[in-house]
């Protein structure tokens, strides 16, 4: 019982630090499409790759968080993380190692400077949410998979109990069946039994 005490704390843990990677995971898919129109309102071909890395980052902090009570959402939330993860880690190297590049590809209506300070923060952004989608893919494995384990454990400590409760059952049944006889022999002695001993009576007498 200690044991599956322990395990409860560990799953609420989990869930609860699942939860709060989640949020952030939905908060930096967010950030990263405001940061990304504040640069230029209306996306360029890398804009747009961009804007698609942050909806599905969106769409797997939001499928994230409904994950908790439908085990059914988790394998969705595999593909979109596993996107999402490219799409974040992509964008970010690209940014942090050619900003050039990626500024003269984006039409900002900014100086070369503040292009290039919003673009790294972008990246941070990215970056960050990235690092949260990696963890949320682990724990989220870990999670699911003790919860199988559980639930297995659990199926087997039904039958069991089911089982005990079975062979205890006939064992009772066969007490009182048991004392069912022996009443009935006892009572078949006293009704019987005193004719019986009266014909011997009887018979020696003779």
């Amino acid at each position: 019982m200690a044991g599956r005490g322990f395990k409860g704390h560990i799953a609420v843990c989990s869930t609860t630090l699942l939860l709060i990677l989640n949020l952030i995971v939905l908060t930096g898919g967010i950030a990263s499409v405001v940061i990304l129109f504040l640069i230029e309102h209306s996306p360029s071909h890398a804009g747009w790759l961009i804007v698609i890395a942050g909806a599905v980052t969106i769409a797997s902090g939001l499928i994230g968080l409904c994950s908790s009570t439908r085990r059914g959402c988790f394998t969705l939330q595999l593909v979109l993380l596993a996107f999402s993860v490219i799409g974040l880690f992509a964008t970010s190297l690209a940014i942090f190692f050619r900003p050039s590049q990626v500024r003269n590809s984006l039409s900002s209506k900014y100086s070369v400077s503040t292009t290039v300070w919003v673009l790294k923060l972008e990246a941070a952004v990215m970056f960050i949410t990235g690092c949260a989608q990696v963890c949320v893919l682990v724990l989220g494995v870990c999670v699911n998979c003790c919860d199988l384990n559980d639930y297995y454990e659990d199926i087997e400590m039904t039958r069991q109990d089911n089982h005990k409760n079975q062979v205890e059952a006939d064992k009772r049944a066969a007490r009182r069946e048991d004392s069912k006889a022996s009443q009935l022999a006892e009572q078949m002695k006293q009704k019987y039994g005193k004719w019986t001993d009266k014909g011997a009576a009887g018979t020696a007498a003779k």
